[in-house]
């Protein structure tokens, strides 16, 4: 009698493609085999007729489900962000993380009304105010800061929030600066959350020494936002040092996010990457923090950042790294996500590098021009063969 798993019948195979999972130090053209929307084997050329489906990935960059862990998705009730498959599945992103569009005022907007409609995983950072950066600025006034409320909502959604966000910006962090902080702290350390902080305050009206004052308080897991902004409240002193409170933050375990900003990069400026990378601060993750393209310009979405970084000199597998399995650990979510281990969820992002000039443009008038681009070509969530925007 022949063995079972010999004569197992996979829902589906991937083949030909060269598989990079860092979270298993895998760089090998090998084949994965899916079944009941799990990663079942991995291996060497498994045979064709084992498997219902067979998706030809050669030629192809197989990794993990590509994890994009600040965007902005609230699109039924926000007016700024973008559907959640338009920043996930069609763009080879699995999981999805929304990064504050909500407070704890609107946040059942989220299980009720977002999360049912989506193919893309959602995940989200609950934010410190109460409607959310749905209004803008966001904590007009000390009554949005209901941290009572904020913890209910966690309570009551333990299985999506990840986490609570807040910006070093707007009227009520100008007026009580650290104490903010503070709070967020207090309120994410009773769930054993982490805090994910928003830096940059383009009406330059926070304090000089803010950011520097809430790297002291981060701990390990805990997220800078927008570490390579441009903005009033970056990393980097006058002479472009960065402050040793960022390297003390990073040595502890703070994770350093890209988060670039959707629309025109705000929160991204190349040059202040450059200078924080050759200062020995890399990105712990790459994130889009991609909103609704509008007629001013496109949203690029996580690919597009990606691809930057293969310009600012980061390798492939490291990019890659810092899309899957970091991304998964920061939201706490490695046991799920984030690999291709056999058991994990099927969420499979298949992509090619293409050799093609483009010219990215920030908001701040830089200019980056690259030679090669990361292109999604198909999305494998939970099993499921979903085709990529062209």
């Amino acid at each position: 009698m022949k063995d079972r798993k010999e004569t197992e019948i996979f829902d589906a195979l991937v083949k030909n493609g060269r598989v990079i999972d860092p979270a298993q130090k895998l760089d090998d053209k090998v084949d994965i085999a899916i079944s009941k929307g799990k990663i079942a084997k991995i291996s060497k050329d498994i045979p064709s007729q084992q498997s219902k489906q067979v998706i030809d990935a050669s030629g192809k960059i197989v990794t993990p489900g590509l994890i994009d862990v600040h965007c902005h998705v609230f699109d039924i009730i926000s007016n700024f962000s973008i559907g959640p498959d338009g920043a996930g599945v069609k763009q080879g992103v699995t999981t999805v993380v929304d990064a504050g569009s909500a407070g704890e005022a609107i946040f059942p907007g989220f299980p009720k009304y977002v999360i049912p409609g989506s193919r893309t995983r959602i995940f989200c950072f609950i934010f410190m105010g109460s409607q959310g950066i749905c209004t803008l600025p966001p904590m007009r006034d000390r009554i949005d800061l209901n941290a009572d409320a904020t913890a209910a909502m966690i309570e009551a959604n333990r299985d999506i929030i990840k986490g609570i966000k807040l910006g070093l910006s707007g009227p009520v962090v100008e007026k009580d600066g650290i104490e903010v902080v503070k709070i967020a702290k207090r309120t994410a350390k009773k769930f054993g959350l982490p805090i994910m902080v928003h830096i940059g305050d383009f009406d330059k009206k926070v304090s000089t020494t803010l950011t520097q004052e809430c790297l002291r308080l981060m701990e390990r897991g805990d997220i800078l936002s927008h570490v390579f902004t441009g903005q009033f409240g970056g990393v980097l002193s006058q002479d472009s040092i960065i402050f040793p409170e960022l390297k003390d933050a990073l040595e502890r375990g703070v994770v350093m996010d890209v988060a670039a900003g959707g629309q025109g990069l705000p929160n991204f400026s190349f040059e202040v990457a450059r200078k924080v990378m050759a200062q020995g601060v890399l990105p712990t993750t790459i994130s889009s923090d991609v909103i609704k393209p509008k007629t001013t310009g496109p949203g690029f979405g996580l690919t597009a950042i990606m691809s930057i970084f293969l310009t600012l000199g980061l390798k492939l597998e490291q990019i890659i790294e810092m899309t899957t399995i970091n991304s998964a650990r920061a939201i706490r979510s490695e046991d799920l996500i984030g690999s291709l281990k056999p058991g994990m969820a099927a969420d499979i992002s298949i992509l090619e590098l293409v050799s093609s000039p483009w010219k990215f443009e920030n908001s701040l008038g830089e200019k980056l021009e690259v030679s090669k681009l990361i292109v999604p070509r198909a999305t494998i969530k939970s099993g499921q063969l979903i085709t990529c925007l062209q």
